[in-house]
């Protein structure tokens, strides 16, 4: 059998947690990540693992154990979800209760399954979870959270998910359900992880499982794990190592549980029976695949042994011990019969930016309590009011529109406002011809900044390729990982652009350790859905070589590339709409400037030999173009109208390298849309202008 063996703290730090490449639980990542930034936590282990041995002394000395029934643990669920099926239903997480309790309990169906040699090791832990009816204000709950955010993806402790809901983890046992898991540069899916006891901050202290593994139905009812993924991390939440921790050879991380038989490395298939991969034990015993904390498919596991239950104890002894006493039993409210909740009112709406005359879906999100009774304001809106769960609503002007959901039940009310949530935009094109933004230079752009509400979001800079402002997205600080913010340009007639493409200036140094990305989609039925056609991370998005660690400004021309996204799969469409989305994962800043939907500009990703800006802008009675010039040159400079129609020639001729200005007189121009282009043998420019 496997026997401890406790080495001294620098022997131990030699030692690494990371486990084979194909991902399962991130606990062993986790816990190592912990242990570099604390060293002194080995310190815990080494108490845990003496406590682990007097109460396994105690039980083989035959001493009584504690009577009363089994340690219940408050439990509340923080599902983080974005409006997907990770926003799992409330059967769903019953169901993952039942399953938890049977396996605590060992009245799973499948004990059957274990096998004879184990039969006698096979344990009850005496451990019950019980949803919280009482939440830390001492109001009613039904024991789970909804959050929408982005941070459901790529959830980790660094991303700030945690933060997003927490209830104290000295009288909760906090799930964090989440759509995917960091998987921290390790190989496969991570489905879950946990933090040992006794470590770490007490506001991260949980389980964080994805969402499709939690329970038997909903959308984990294909997975096969029969909810043991959340009875996994919930064993390592209270004492439990991997069941292959330290290999044959046991060692520190090896556990001081002798009735579990030493495994060299994790079970990788489904439930190997004649696997036996050290032998260094006596009696020589076939790797234990059927332990909830080895790696073997959930189907397949069945049981905790008698020494695992002793190291449960440890930590309910200590460590945790408040979480399962008289007192926070009272004050949890798990030993309350049936109480039902007031509801809390919360919707979204899967689409905030949509064009007149579409129809839109508001998706009710209530949680807490059931709601018997729904009334939707929605001014503006046709209805105008609902009392449908998850109202279809048509707003047939453009503007900007609020929305109240009130909810009732027996128990009470709430009520839930979002204020100019809804932007609706025109369902034609506003723009008609050839589409630039000087700059970010005009007083009144009309683009739309789309932000999850997370941290930063893109915003006008004084930093710019060309004229005085640009935008851009600060992602060095204060914007977290996994956030995602777009923006997104007026509509354009394409059909009037002669094999059409988008040009924009980029700026982007890569921060060391991280990787933002910069999408550009294009949709073609007013948002209803999306097709991409920029996708670039990392080094790929970087326009300045090497890494750092500090926040990134741009500082000269050299730092900017001219990125061309094609456009000619899109030439008939008679409204497009254009947007950028950045994923930030917390690296450096992006910048984006000098935005153009225009024909080719014939110079692929080269700069242009020449740069020019027109002010003011929007115009009165007279604008200045000024034009920079780097190589003698035939140059053209006009001006069109929106229909593409020539309204005046200012150049037609060779130009000299320098500076070069021009007079536009506006007093017999009509209010309207203007366009400046610049043409030369090296490419062509063209800027919107706005005569007032």
């Amino acid at each position: 059998m496997k026997k401890s063996v406790l080495l001294t703290i620098a022997c131990v730090l030699a030692v690494s947690l990371t486990q084979a490449q194909h991902a399962h639980c991130g606990f062993d990542e986790h816990l190592e990540k912990m242990l570099a930034e604390d060293p002194s936590g080995m310190q815990t282990i080494l108490e845990h693992n003496a406590r682990t041995e007097e109460i396994k002394r105690a039980r083989l000395n035959g001493e009584a154990e504690r009577g009363g029934g089994p340690r219940i643990i408050p439990t509340v669920f923080h599902v983080i979800h974005n409006g997907g099926s990770e926003n799992i239903s409330y059967e769903q997480i019953e169901d993952q209760i039942r399953s938890l309790n049977e396996d605590y309990r060992r009245l799973n169906a499948d004990t059957v399954n274990t096998r004879t040699e184990f039969l006698d090791v096979a344990a009850d832990a005496n451990v019950e979870f019980r949803l919280a009816k009482l939440d830390p204000n001492g109001d009613c709950t039904d024991g789970v959270v909804r959050i929408m955010s982005p941070l459901t993806d790529n959830a980790s402790d660094d991303s700030g998910v945690k933060g997003l809901s927490y209830w104290p983890s000295s009288d909760y046992f906090n799930v964090w359900v989440v759509r995917t898991i960091d998987s921290e540069g390790e190989q496969g899916i991570v489905l879950g992880y946990a933090q040992f006891p006794g470590f770490g901050a007490a506001a991260t202290d949980g389980v964080v499982v994805r969402a499709d593994r939690i329970g038997t139905i909903g959308t984990a009812a294909l997975t096969g794990d029969k909810g043991r993924v959340l009875t996994h991390e919930a064993g390592h939440w209270l004492g439990l190592f991997h069941t292959f921790q330290g290999g044959c050879s046991g060692g520190f991380f090896g556990e001081p549980i002798d009735d579990t038989p030493p495994q060299s490395e994790a079970t990788q298939s489904n439930c190997p029976q004649n696997a036996n991969t050290c032998s260094n034990d006596n009696p020589d015993l076939p790797d234990m695949v059927e332990n909830y904390m080895d790696y073997s498919n959930g189907a397949c596991q069945n049981t905790y042994t008698l020494g695992q239950k002793d190291a449960m104890d440890a930590v309910l002894s200590s460590s945790r011990s408040n979480i399962w006493s008289a007192g926070n039993l009272n004050d949890t409210g798990v030993l309350l019969g049936e109480t039902p909740c007031a509801p809390k009112a919360f919707f979204f709406a899967q689409d905030q930016v949509v064009c007149a005359g579409e129809e839109l879906t508001l998706t009710d999100n209530s949680y807490n309590g059931t709601v018997t009774t729904y009334s939707w304001d929605m001014p503006g809106a046709t209805p105008s009011t609902s009392s449908a769960q998850n109202p279809d609503v048509v707003y047939n002007a453009p503007g900007v529109y609020s929305i109240t959901l009130n909810v009732s039940n027996a128990q009470g009310s709430d009520s839930y406002s979002r204020t100019d949530y809804i932007t609706v935009i025109p369902s034609t094109a506003q723009e008609t011809s050839w589409f630039s933004f000087e700059g970010f230079e005009e007083a009144q752009e009309d683009y739309l900044v789309i932000s999850d509400g997370f941290g930063n979001s893109w915003e006008e800079t004084n930093t710019s390729y060309t004229g005085s402002r640009g935008i851009y997205i600060k992602n060095n600080s204060g914007n977290p990982v996994g956030s995602v913010d777009e923006f997104q340009l007026p509509s354009i007639d394409m059909t009037g652009i002669n094999d059409p493409d988008l040009y924009f200036r980029l700026s982007y140094k890569q921060k060391s350790g991280a990787s933002d990305r910069l999408r550009v989609y294009v949709s073609d039925d007013c948002g209803q859905s999306w097709n991409l056609r920029y996708n670039k991370s990392g080094t790929s998005l970087a326009t300045v070589s090497g890494t750092t660690n500090s926040s990134f400004t741009p500082s000269s021309e050299a730092d900017w590339d001219l990125i061309e996204v094609g456009l000619s799969a899109f030439a008939s469409e008679e409204h497009l709409l254009v947007k950028f989305q950045c994923t930030s994962d917390a690296g450096n800043n992006i910048y984006i400037d000098d935005i153009q939907i225009s024909g080719p500009l014939g110079v692929g990703n080269e700069a242009l030999d020449f740069s020019f800006a027109v002010s003011p802008n929007p115009m009165l009675d007279r604008a200045t173009i000024l034009l920079s010039v780097e190589n003698n040159d035939r140059y053209r400079v006009a001006v069109n109208d929106v229909t593409g129609k020539l309204v005046t020639k200012l150049v037609n001729g060779e130009l000299s390298a320098g500076k070069h200005q021009y007079e536009l007189d506006g007093t017999e121009l009509n209010a309207g849309i203007y366009f400046v282009s610049v043409e030369t043998a090296s490419g062509r420019s063209v800027k919107k202008l706005v005569v007032q």
